[in-house]
């Protein structure tokens, strides 16, 4: 059982609501285009907590996943927000950093899915049922 503090319930995957409300705040091209934009470096932005882990660096890790939360949160993917929310906690205890960091990764798959899945969510003809039914993991 991992030491230190967790943050409640497990959260969902992704939410839908966050990259529709970007749509409709900023608009639809820009939330399709900062979607793709997280989908592409979302493996880089994992890469970086997971290295500036290993690295045992407070500042670069408190860094990469305020980025990565910020992003996670503006997409939906709510997993993602938490996991680095932990991890900015976990940060008294580097082992315990390590955990969350490697729950980091083991999620980054089924992000990546979750992503795929609605793909064209900001495209109100292509929503299908995808877009209620947002992958819980």
């Amino acid at each position: 059982m991992r030491r230190g503090k967790r943050l409640g319930e497990r959260a969902r995957t992704l939410d839908a609501q966050h990259l529709r409300k970007l749509a409709d705040e900023a608009s639809p091209e820009a939330a399709e285009s900062f979607s793709a934009d997280y989908v592409t470096l979302l493996p880089r932005f994992v890469e970086r907590i997971v290295g500036t882990v290993a690295a045992l660096d407070r500042d670069l890790v408190l860094d990469a996943a305020r980025s990565l939360k910020t992003k996670s949160w503006l997409v939906g993917a709510l997993r993602m927000n938490q996991l680095c929310s932990e991890l900015e906690l976990a940060l008294a205890d580097w082992a315990v950093a390590t955990d969350v960091a490697r729950d980091i990764e083991r999620q980054l798959p089924h992000l990546q899915k979750a992503l795929a899945d609605v793909a064209h969510l900001t495209h109100p003809s292509r929503r299908a049922g995808t877009v209620q039914n947002a992958m819980a993991s």
